[in-house]
């Protein structure tokens, strides 16, 4: 049987504007800990606090109810301002008994409501240039006194766990690192033909190499690019295309430009989830120069699908990768040279996806729900 929370008529709140769509990792980490959250609460009642209609947002299930800004002056304001401004005010009104703050940032509500603020990462004090303006001056102002001030903080890995504490001085109650989905696995030989026409329509064609994020400094796509353009000028008759799947992000001229001058480059743009399994499964290398990341999502469900990954050697990274992970510099030779090992490695067929260094999504709601009532998880029928 699977653990169920006992607690009747919970009222928890979140911070709707992270499902905002297309989502990003933090966006879908939040989504399917929600979706395990109704299963857990059956008797709970959910809020979703948003500046944004519900055709912007991808709300988990007919079970929340939105909360949505009706001024469209106050919709014009940037998104946390709005959170301890406005969206305190509605949270109060529905005398919440938790709110998760998925982004950190939370409206410090009264008790007896209990605050979960998960942190995701630490970009604004470790690589504060690749941020959005509005986002980094966020951070700055609220992050420190909004973790200090939660009921209890939760990290998305032991990395960003064990960072929290030397930088900000603060022990997380938990570490719930991302799940994986059972969608995320190896191809089967029925499934390559279908798979192959579907990417086909994306303009990839294997061999290629594949990185997925959003295209920001943060990411080192830069650096990616110019490890595959060393590669295609160092070995005659290189035949991987480099696929690129993630939306335009910030401060990315350079590489646009770059991107518009490259040969053997697909940019895909945002992909539909049910194309992400048969990408990762059909690339010969998932490629994370990140400079850094607070756990690598895409990384994970890589390894899950059998396909060998090359990662930024950091302590997030590699907790992501795990053992048959090639770690790399965050330049264009290191990442080259990581790439040439593990084609040569041909380490692939599966090989790498057992003992993933996290538990599953229902996992991590458990820990997410019992923190949140300050109570056990019982055990129950469902």
């Amino acid at each position: 049987m699977l653990p169920v929370m006992t607690t009747e008529r919970l009222r928890v709140g979140i911070d709707g504007d992270a499902l905002r769509q297309p989502m990003s990792g933090v966006g879908q980490y939040i989504y399917q800990l929600c979706r395990e959250l109704e299963a857990l609460l059956p008797e709970a009642e959910f809020y979703a606090y948003s500046r944004l209609p519900a055709d912007h947002l991808a709300l988990p299930s007919a079970r929340w109810v939105l909360r949505q800004e009706q001024s469209p002056v106050w919709r014009k304001l940037p998104s946390f301002i709005w959170l301890k401004t406005r969206g305190a005010q509605l949270c109060r009104r529905d005398r919440l008994d938790a709110f998760w703050a998925g982004r950190t940032l939370h409206p410090h509500l009264p008790a007896p409501t209990r605050t979960v603020a998960t942190v995701h990462d630490l970009n604004h004090l470790l690589v504060p240039e690749t941020m959005e303006r509005r986002t980094l001056w966020s951070n700055r102002l609220w992050f420190a006194r909004d973790v200090a001030h939660a009921d209890v903080v939760v990290a998305n890995s032991s990395g960003t766990a064990q960072r929290l504490l030397s930088m900000v001085k603060c022990r997380a109650g938990a570490v719930v690192t991302p799940g994986v989905g059972p969608w995320f696995r190896p191809l089967a030989a029925s499934e390559r033909g279908p798979a192959l026409v579907r990417l086909a329509e994306l303009g990839v064609k294997p061999p290629y190499l594949l990185c997925v994020g959003t295209l920001e400094p943060r990411k080192n796509v830069q650096a990616l690019l110019a490890a595959f353009q060393q590669l295609q000028a160092q070995h005659t008759g290189f035949a991987h295309q480099l696929v690129l799947v993630g939306v335009k992000g910030w401060q990315n001229q350079v590489l646009a430009d770059a991107l518009q001058k490259a040969e053997g480059v697909v940019v895909t743009g945002f992909v539909p989830d049910e194309l992400l399994p048969p990408l990762y499964a059909l690339a010969d290398v998932l490629v994370c120069p990140s400079l850094y990341e607070g756990f690598g999502m895409p990384v994970l469900e890589a390894r899950a699908c059998g396909t060998a990954v090359v990662v930024t050697d950091i302590p997030e990274l590699r907790e992501a990768g795990g053992p048959g992970a090639t770690l790399v510099a965050p330049t264009a030779a290191g990442v080259a040279e990581g790439i040439r090992q593990s084609l040569a490695a041909d380490h692939r067929a599966g090989q790498l996806t057992p003992h993933l260094p996290c538990g599953t999504w229902r996992q991590g709601a458990q820990t997410l729900a019992a923190l949140m009532t300050g109570t056990s998880v019982a055990v129950g029928g469902q």
